[in-house]
């Protein structure tokens, strides 16, 4: 920090105190900053000091600057390709507040820079857009190596990680592509980690990655669980799976703590084992949604779902109620005072929990020939992932302290 503020000494701002200068730049868009960078030498010195970085992510529990900031993210898939989108959904709500949104069309920005110069046009790309942090979302690339990378949708700026190490050789795990995944940010050490978790028969070894290190790390211990979905749930800061014990083949909600690197279980709902069920996110909660087989979706829906409204607590678990039913139900990540945008089946529903009414969000001409996959928030952030000086400040500055 000391650092940084010799930086903004040295940043031409006339009488302004460097406190009052890093506040207010802490506040603006993320584009402007960008450009500032080209200013002088200073200014990118300053923007891309860790500490700036790591503050500029923290101002967004300003309620107001986060909803300047906060962008939809969503795929569409058609014809075997993942579409990927983002849309301001904020101001399309905002100029919208005195009319009918439920017959209103917004116009989403198509993000093509991600997978244009990828192999058969992004056909073979997955993004991870549903639980993305702070500006940055994972992908990955189904075939080949089933190589990793995270991207920034407001820099357009994207890095390919490094293959992950098979830690138990020879032994191979059940299948090269699958295993368990999750980006988060490491609060005690202001670091994005990316956790991995290759799935063996007798159990899970988990690894990280940092943009620091360009490397992965292995957890030294074999976790005996089996892996069922693979994109992790970000929740208080920690990366969650709903798996399979190895002993009794129980269902189990994991938690991956980014800050201690722990792994720990969490209690299901009293729901019927029986039942498939899906772990996800609602606001800010872990929600545990009743996903039906193909059989069972000719045949039934369903109208309830499960959230946990105080971490940890098995007694906290309450079933939310829906009057539109549905077979597959997750919820953005967005939500207003009044509303929640939920995906039921293939629709993006605004929905008030207050009273069981709702209107279809509808975007373009997106519901042709076509279906929604993930769909979430990202943050503008400042992240860089192609500044190494950035990364070998933050190295240094940590050595000194």
């Amino acid at each position: 920090m000391v650092k940084m503020k010799r930086q903004l000494t040295g940043v031409q701002n006339g009488d302004l105190p460097p406190e009052i200068m890093h506040e207010i730049l802490s506040r603006l868009p993320v584009k402007p900053l960008c450009r500032f960078k080209c200013v002088s030498k200073p200014w990118r010195s300053l923007i891309s000091h860790p500490d700036f970085v790591a503050k500029y992510s923290k101002v967004i529990e300003n309620k107001d600057v986060f909803f300047q900031r906060r962008r939809l993210l969503f795929t569409f898939v058609r014809q075997e390709h993942h579409w990927l989108y983002s849309l301001d959904l904020d101001q399309f709500l905002n100029e919208n507040h005195n009319v009918d949104v439920g017959g209103l069309v917004a116009t989403p920005t198509e993000l093509d820079f991600v997978y244009k110069p990828l192999p058969r046009g992004g056909r073979d790309w997955i993004p991870f857009v549903h639980y993305s942090c702070y500006g940055l979302f994972l992908s990955r690339i189904c075939c080949g190596d089933f190589s990793f990378s995270l991207i920034n949708p407001v820099t357009k700026e994207s890095k390919t990680l490094p293959k992950t190490p098979l830690w138990r050789l020879p032994m191979k795990p059940l299948f090269r592509g699958v295993s368990l995944y999750g980006l988060g940010f490491d609060y005690s050490t202001n670091v994005y980690k990316v956790v991995n978790g290759q799935n063996y028969d007798d159990g899970i070894v988990f690894s990280v990655y940092t943009l620091e290190t360009d490397s992965w790390r292995q957890i030294e211990c074999l976790f005996p669980y089996k892996a069922m979905a693979y994109d992790g749930i970000l929740v208080n800061g920690a990366v969650h799976w709903l798996l399979r014990k190895v002993a009794d083949q129980s269902l189990v909600i994991i938690s991956f703590l980014l800050a201690e690197e722990e792994v720990r279980e969490i209690p299901l709902p009293p729901i019927p084992s029986t039942c498939s069920s899906q772990l996800g996110v609602f606001r800010n909660w872990l929600c545990i949604t009743l996903a039906l087989t193909w059989t069972e979706q000719i045949a039934r829906t369903n109208n309830e779902f499960w959230v946990m409204k105080e971490y940890g607590v098995r007694e906290s678990w309450t079933k939310m109620q829906v009057s539109k039913p549905y077979k597959e139900l997750s919820h953005s990540s967005f939500w207003t005072e009044s509303h929640d945008l939920m995906v039921f089946d293939n629709s993006l529903v605004m929905y008030n929990f207050n009273d069981g009414t709702f209107w279809n969000l509808s975007i373009g001409d997106l519901s042709k020939n076509g279906h929604f996959g993930s769909v979430g928030i990202y943050v503008e952030s400042l992240p860089s992932l192609t500044d190494q000086e950035q990364r070998k400040r933050s190295k240094e500055d940590k050595s000194t302290q």
